[in-house]
């Protein structure tokens, strides 16, 4: 019950409401609104009167909002606007029972605005505040009616087309409701409805629901509603005009046009394609869709291309269309950039797809390789990576000379620009995939998880070696007119410091192999590939620019591991194919530069005679060592010469000598191998070695210089300090009170290393570089002539005179071989085998040591003739008589059996004396 002071203040709140109203005056209006808002709620009487002076309210205020600046000098400018900013808080709050009252009042008071301002931008009317705060109340009202009356509040405002933002921003509470009705009309309106609906992400999904019961429905099979088929060409109108709906119907588009619907859908183009509402329906109008849609609708389109004549043809039109226009691109093509962010899509696809795939595929990434350098690289890398058959590295080579060559005609100039501008790309990519392949060695695979590992498997940089050589080949031939620039043996060029480093890295015994993984395969025919990418670049620079000192280096280095695991190989063919190719390389790269033949001989020698002699047959420095678990304690030299007696032992007895051996160790054990012979040289594995020595060098200067360091290096790798290794002879004397451990030691470590003695008898050969070995031969002379001299006859037969023998045979034969002793001395070989212990050492000391320690081995000694071969003169260095009196004097005692040497050695020595 209301009492009177209640009806008294309610008749002047609207008295006061009336007389303002009624002099339509904004600047009491905040006043007036105040009062409205408390008629509101306690005179629901003057409801229509309050929400109609509200409506002209927020009219006013869009005014002042719209026109700022003509309103800046009225006071009552600010009043509606603060009128507003109080209305929106109370007409949300005032509950489910007002929501029929003020959503549709909202929304006609949208209506009328939108109407009103028709000529504004959509834009400018939305950003305006009165218009922000009532679609605010029209979305919270709208939410507390139920769905009936939802329903015809959002039909109210689909009737007006000036007012389709206004829709597209109240659906976004209920895009389920405005999506549906939307799509009943037009295609413009319903364009302008949805492409506010847009702007919520949300709303996507209602539209896309809506937009598939539409297509369902129109394809269904049934003879009732034959107009239903006119819904096609709607949808594809409206999808031309509208983003969301394109958006929409594109999303997961292979779940949406399955085969049966595709069939469905060709039927009934067939039969409608001839009525007007197809009339559109064509190449002219789908090719802008594609062209607008994403990969995905393109990879369907090429599915079914194959059996479908209009697919195959709309295919052909939308790539010429994409070609064309990226000849001007005006903003970038929806999807060439789709393809771009999925392009791994389209390169698996280019591996497996059948031809029309593939080629199809190949246009599309020459685009987008030309729109964006990084996927040209990164497509070039992948490839090259997975690439198993010649088809694909021909798509590879067509992609690259597309990319390059695009819209620039075949006898342009300026091919050539481009050509240097992408080579950059095409080295990067070569890098980039030798990288990755090598990544792709260490990462667990499931193959290898499951057991079901194929027996061809290779790993990835084998793959990624074979397609560099597959495309090396095709530049080699000359007949592919897109590799007539020779892009990958220029880019392989660049990149031979990183091949070089991948081969030294497998070729390594020792690396890491992570279960799982295809570095568990084995190494050798990845390197075998490396190797022969390494063997097909062109290192002179007619191709490509001569590679730097360091890139040859490191390339020399791991030739020359690559060539020591060859001799490892098993398989006598891969063995000698393998050391060839090592030889090859190793010319190449020796060629141009004496510091790159350098390290080659040196790194060839130091692992032969140090880390791989084991290969070579060379012997440890203490042979036929047992390792300490296998002896026991019985074998121990402590035990054994307790046991010899019960006296006690002495130092110096004769009976603490007994039981010689290795302290700690017990006695020496004999092994199988007898260690009195020498190894030999003539082995495979020498040769190999001599012929790799040998590929080092070129030319007859070549030989020599190469043959020269080889001595210097055999020189550096013997001796055990830097003295006494000149080139003079000393005494006799000084050598066995000075320098004979020396000697002892340098003749056999150079015995024991077949390396070495192999190395010397390639050296004598260059003549000159023997004499900058006189160490060496210095060192085995002077410990023949006394161990000889210790023997004496009584141990002819032993075999410890035997090996000295064979020691001696060696020396007379390779400073015979490298000229070092003239004619008649030369022929001390031959007499060797027939000589006493006594005689040979008699010979030693007046023969050979005299002669060359009064005659110095020197390279001065050796003339170079035109040809280039270093040789002495025999009518120039004639030994005097006193070094050869010994050697005749002995044949002259001997000469039933040596006279036959007789006329050999001395009679044309005697005639040029006389």
């Amino acid at each position: 019950m209301t009492t009177p002071n209640n009806s008294m203040a309610l008749s002047s709140d609207l008295n006061n409401f009336i007389y303002g109203v009624s002099r339509r005056n904004f600047q009491n209006a905040p006043d007036l609104t105040k009062i409205g808002i408390t008629l509101l709620k306690s005179f629901p009487a003057a409801r229509d009167a309050v929400l109609e002076y509200f409506a002209m309210v927020f009219h006013d205020a869009v005014n002042v909002y719209i026109n700022q600046m003509d309103y800046e000098a009225d006071p009552s400018a600010t009043g509606s606007m603060e009128s507003v900013s109080m209305i929106g808080p109370e007409l949300c709050n005032l509950g489910d029972a007002w929501a029929p009252f003020i959503g549709p009042w909202c929304i006609k008071l949208i209506m009328d605005i939108a109407t009103t301002k028709a000529n504004l931008p959509n834009a400018l009317l939305q950003s305006t505040e009165p218009v922000r705060v009532l679609l605010d109340i029209t979305t919270q009202n709208l939410t507390l009616l139920n769905s009936e009356e939802r329903a015809k509040c959002i039909d109210m405002m689909l009737d007006c087309r000036a007012c389709s933002w206004a829709v597209g921003w109240v659906g976004r509470a209920e895009p389920a409701l405005v999506a549906p009705r939307a799509l009943a009309l037009g295609a413009d309106a319903a364009r302008a409805v949805l492409a506010h609906l847009a702007n919520h992400p949300p709303a996507l999904l209602h539209v896309r629901a809506a937009l598939l019961d539409l297509f369902h429905e129109a394809i269904r099979e049934d003879s009732v509603a034959e107009k239903k088929r006119d819904v096609i060409p709607y949808l594809l109108n409206l999808a031309s005009k509208s983003d969301i709906v394109l958006k929409a119907l594109i999303q997961d588009i292979d779940n949406t046009l399955t085969d049966e619907v595709v069939d469905r859908l060709c039927t009934i183009c067939a039969y409608q394609r001839y009525s007007g509402a197809w009339e559109g329906v064509g190449p002219a109008t789908l090719v802008p869709l594609l062209q607008r849609s994403d990969v995905h609708c393109f990879l369907l389109l090429l599915k079914h291309a194959q059996r479908n004549l209009f697919c195959r043809q709309l295919l052909e039109y939308l790539l010429q269309k994409l070609e064309f226009e990226s000849l001007f691109p005006d903003q970038p093509l929806q999807l060439l950039t789709s393809a771009a962010e999925e392009i791994h899509i389209l390169r698996d696809k280019l591996l497996d797809g059948n031809q029309l795939e593939q080629y199809s595929i190949a246009r599309v990434l020459i685009l987008v390789c030309y729109n964006q350098p990084s996927e040209f690289v990164s497509t070039i890398s992948y490839l090259l990576q997975y690439s198993r058959d010649d088809k694909t590295l021909a798509l590879l080579v067509r992609i690259i000379s597309g990319t390059i060559t695009m819209h620039v005609p075949n006898d342009s100039p300026d091919i050539n620009m481009d050509t240097e501008r992408y080579q950059e790309y095409i080295t990067t990519g070569v890098e980039y995939g030798l990288r990755d392949a090598m990544i792709s060695d260490t990462q667990i695979k499931k193959c290898f998880v499951e057991g079901t590992v194929p027996e061809d498997q290779k790993t990835y940089l084998h793959f990624y070696c074979l397609n560099i050589i597959k495309l090396l080949r095709w530049e080699a031939t000359g007949r592919v007119s897109h590799l007539r620039t020779r892009p990958i043996s220029r880019a392989a060029g660049t990149a031979l410091p990183a091949l070089g480093a991948a081969l030294r890295e497998y070729a390594a015994l020792l690396r890491a192999r992570p279960a799982a993984t295809t570095a568990t395969l084995p190494d050798m025919p990845t390197c075998h590939a490396l190797a022969q990418v390494l063997d097909r670049i062109d290192l002179t620079g007619t191709v490509t620019p001569p590679p730097s000192v360091e890139a040859i280096i490191k390339v020399v280095q791991a030739t020359v591991k690559y060539f020591f695991r060859c001799l490892h190989e098993e398989d006598i063919m891969q063995k000698m194919t393998g050391v060839q190719t090592a030889c090859r390389l190793l010319r190449k790269l020796c060629l141009p530069g004496k510091l790159a033949r350098a390290v080659a001989l040196r790194e060839l020698l130091e692992t032969a005679a140090l880390r791989e002699d084991e290969l070579f047959g060379s012997r440890p420095v203490v042979p036929d060592t047992v390792p300490p678990r296998d002896w026991t304690d019985d074998d121990l030299l402590v035990h054994l010469n307790q046991k010899h007696g019960p006296i006690t032992q002495l130092t110096q007895s004769h009976t603490s000598v007994f039981h010689a051996g290795i302290i700690g160790k017990g006695v020496r054990k004999t092994s199988e191998r007898s260690d009195d012979t020498i190894p030999p040289i003539l082995t495979t594995n020498n040769e190999l070695l001599m012929g790799a020595l040998m590929a080092c060098m070129d030319g007859n200067s070549g030989v020599v210089e190469g043959a020269t360091s080889i001595s210097l290096l055999l020189v550096e790798l013997v001796s055990p300090d830097v003295m006494y290794n000149g080139l003079p002879w000393p005494d006799e004397d000084f050598t066995k009170q000075v320098s004979i451990e020396r000697e002892l030691y340098m003749r056999g470590a150079v015995e024991r290393c077949a390396v070495a003695r192999a190395a010397l008898r390639r050296v004598a050969r260059a003549r000159p570089a023997l004499c900058l070995a006189s160490a060496l031969l210095r060192a085995s002379a002077a410990t023949l002539l006394h161990r000889l001299r210790a023997h004496l006859d009584r141990h002819t037969q032993s075999a410890e005179v035997a090996r000295e023998l064979a020691a001696l045979t060696e020396l007379l034969a390779t400073m015979t071989l490298g000229q070092l002793l003239p004619h008649p001395l030369a022929h001390m070989l031959e007499l060797a085998p027939e000589l006493t212990a006594s005689e040979t050492v008699q010979v030693l000391r007046d023969c050979l040591w005299n002669y060359t320690r009064d005659h110095v081995p020197s390279p001065a000694l050796f003339t170079c003739d035109a040809s280039g071969l270093h040789w002495r003169d025999p009518a120039t260095c004639k030994p005097p008589s006193q070094y050869t009196d010994t050697l005749r004097i002995i044949i002259q005692k001997r000469i039933a059996k040596l006279g036959h040497l007789y006329p050999i050695m001395f009679l044309n020595l005697e005639a040029d004396t006389n």
